[in-house]
């Protein structure tokens, strides 16, 4: 009866813990556009976001992707320009994720802020006319997703639930006997 008990409540839990629905393990495609969103100056290609830098020497500067930030890093020496067009800076084209939000985080280091845009699970952060300041400076934009994802539960989630099941089966099992 004990274990039983212990099944529903671990299945219970399994049910209200929040979905994980972060950038690891999605795919991410990193380009420069310039003087406008229409003109590609450089693509960096894919990659897959994991716990390693995932553009060491992306036109000088490196670009590292976590969980929920990215961090676009001038590693110096001296200061960055960013020339003044309608648009100098990085479009992040994500897939595999839902990318509901994105921010410039307070702890930058850059000489001001990129204009932040979305556009489905597109990602621009606008340099234009800003300055990386004497580097290594690093400019961090915090990134929302959704946590409904894919739809389909995590592996966790199912094994608190055949836990549950199977907790049920055993009471079910006891009484009938």
């Amino acid at each position: 009866m004990k274990i039983a008990s212990l099944a529903l409540v671990l299945a219970f839990i399994g049910f209200c813990l929040p979905a994980h629905a972060g950038l690891l393990g999605s795919t991410v495609d990193v380009r420069h556009l310039i003087p406008d969103t229409a003109t590609i100056n450089a693509d960096g290609g894919s990659a897959t976001v994991s716990g390693a830098v995932e553009y060491s020497n992306f036109l000088s500067f490196s670009v590292d992707i976590t969980d929920t930030q990215i961090f676009f890093t001038w590693p110096g020496p001296g200061n960055a320009a960013f020339a003044t067009t309608a648009f100098n800076g990085y479009e992040y084209l994500f897939s595999g994720v839902t990318i509901t939000g994105a921010t410039v985080n307070g702890s930058s280091t850059f000489l001001g802020s990129p204009a932040i845009t979305i556009a489905g699970n597109n990602i621009f952060a606008n340099y234009s006319g800003l300055q990386t300041g004497n580097g290594p400076t690093t400019s961090i934009i915090d990134v929302t997703t959704a946590t409904s994802g894919s739809g389909a539960p995590e592996p966790g989630t199912l094994t608190l639930l055949g836990a549950g099941l199977l907790g049920l089966g055993f009471r079910y099992k006891r009484r009938s006997a």
